[in-house]
């Protein structure tokens, strides 16, 4: 028993010394970590039952609860206190995939790579016929189609192919140090080498209008009794990028599918041809009109009587798409700071500020999990109205771009963090994670408490083949995790995590952002 008490103290008083200003991790203590992390990872058998026996994880699906209650229990398992599945609110109902075909019966026999977009209704029993092209560029198309494509199958759209040299490219990428340069050199954190990623407000209006825009569309084939709606993928060689309609209730949509690009694009020249084209579809579905939702919750409690209702958060989505199983997208990442409170309990380590880890839920359908936390604990993004947890909050630190290595980290514009994440990530500049840039970058949960002036933050990460071909598609399997980058992932986690945990003061805030203008956010007005 001496022995252990001894270790105890060994790891736990070097902390001191940070606790009263001191600038780094204490070195022994990052090597226990490394150790507990590098050698004795359950992080890649974690995420390998997670995505094969349970598959994807779309918002209220079956998967997804019985996922989360068999990840609430692994969490238990690793030590991790007060685990929960906290209700966010609803969105939807829950829609589950039975079975499908697409084939085409002339003028040969195949059978097409295929897969249903999500929340579309079963077929009325097999469905053939001759597949017709429609294009709609503007509301004026309508007219050129109006009345008739009753009972029709649709080809929605035409398609574009490249050229074999421009899918010859190897789609599995690291990033460069010219590419981290560039990004580190960067002063103005709304321009960046896409254009940059301006405000919550900004990003939630863009994505209102693009719902608006796809929910004109889809109600006009509705509307019209199309008997099936097809549409080519948007990645080439055999992959299928398939999400949702986004509009949760089979009711007002017509059943939908994905094609490989390249099957699209035969079937649209036989046509142009005049050469007959025959497809039979079939789609079976089930839907649960509960749309409850909720994010799964476990922490490791702080230990300083005055910091222990403060909090570091770390998050990342829990749900997914669902022609694959989820994994780089964003199983992984999740398994990551999952695995890095579990190092901290391993190692036996005892932080100041309670360490929490949220997985989120309905992430890819508008960030419904995050947002919906942030709202009950936070305050209102829209009006800026704060409640008092969020003096409560250090730091939220988010997961999910893909399964790549951690490169190094955006401060969404918040520079007065930046010594700081020097501080944090200088043990890992060896591994290649040592990028800070002031850069914003959205498209995830981070952004829900970047929009009420909370210190939130995503990590820069290897795309590998993410946008190549895992992300949202039916490429995003176990295949698609990294072993080594996952171990990486949840040692830097833990590390960053713990150092926020143990520092005197919180992270540093930007202002407030200011309220919404116009009411274009209030639910009346959202499509």
């Amino acid at each position: 028993m001496k022995r252990s008490i001894a270790i105890l103290l060994l790891v736990v008083i070097p902390f001191s010394s940070l606790a009263l200003g001191r600038d780094r991790i204490d070195d022994r203590v990052l090597a226990q970590i490394k150790a507990e992390g590098f050698e004795r990872s359950k992080a890649m058998d974690t995420v390998g039952y997670l995505t094969d026996v349970f598959g994807h994880r779309l918002t209220n699906s079956e998967n997804l609860k019985k996922a989360k209650a068999w990840m609430a229990a692994k969490m238990t398992e690793f030590g991790l206190e007060n685990v929960q599945a906290e209700p966010w609110g609803s969105w939807g109902q829950g829609w589950n995939l039975e079975r499908f075909s697409v084939e085409m019966t002339a003028p040969t026999y195949e059978r097409l790579n295929a897969h249903p977009l999500a929340w579309t209704p079963s077929t009325n029993g097999v469905v053939s016929g001759e597949p017709i092209v429609v294009t709609i560029r503007s509301n004026a198309d309508f007219a050129n189609y109006r009345g008739k494509l009753k009972g029709a199958i649709v080809m929605n759209g035409r398609v574009n192919f490249p050229t074999p040299e421009q899918r010859k490219g190897d789609p599995v990428k690291r990033l460069t140090d010219e590419e981290l340069k560039k990004q580190e050199a960067a002063t103005d954190a709304t321009k960046g080498e896409d254009g940059g990623t301006r405000t919550y407000h900004d990003e939630e209006k863009d994505w209102l209008e693009g719902l608006k825009r796809g929910k004109e569309i889809v109600q006009f084939f509705k509307s019209e009794g199309v008997a099936a709606l097809i549409q080519p993928s948007s990645k080439p060689n055999g992959v299928l990028a398939v999400q949702g309609s986004y509009f949760p209730d089979p009711a007002i949509n017509p059943p939908t599918f994905v094609i490989a690009r390249e099957q699209y694009a035969r079937m649209m020249r036989l046509i142009d041809r005049k050469v007959p084209v025959k497809l039979e579809l079939s789609l079976q579905t089930k839907s649960n009109p509960d749309g409850t939702g909720s994010n799964l919750i476990g922490e490791i409690p702080g230990s300083d009587p005055k910091l222990k209702d403060e909090v570091v958060l770390l998050g990342g989505h829990f749900d997914s798409w669902h022609s694959g199983t989820g994994a780089a997208d964003n199983a992984a990442s999740c398994v990551a700071l999952v695995e890095a409170l579990r190092i901290l309990k391993a190692v036996g380590l005892k932080p100041r500020r309670t360490i929490r880890v949220a997985l989120w839920d309905g992430e890819e359908q508008d960030y419904y999990g995050s947002m919906g936390y942030v709202t009950k604990h936070y305050g209102d993004p829209f009006t800026i109205k704060v409640k008092p947890d969020h003096a409560k909050l250090s730091a939220y630190y988010n997961l999910d771009n893909g399964g790549g290595r951690i490169r190094g980290v955006y401060l969404q514009g918040n520079e007065a963090t930046r010594r700081l994440f020097e501080e944090f990530l200088g043990p890992f500049a060896y591994l290649g994670a040592a990028t800070i840039t002031t850069l914003n970058t959205g498209g995830t949960d981070h952004m829900s408490f970047d929009a009420v002036g909370l210190p939130g933050f995503q990590f820069i990460q290897d795309p590998l083949d993410y946008n190549t071909r895992v992300h949202h598609s039916n490429m995003d399997v176990f295949e698609s995790v990294n072993e080594e980058d996952l171990k990486i992932n949840a040692v830097i986690m833990a590390a960053v995590a713990y150092q926020t945990a143990m520092m005197n003061d919180r992270m540093p805030r930007k202002a407030l952002p200011k309220p919404a203008e116009g009411d274009w956010y209030l639910p009346a007005n959202r499509p």
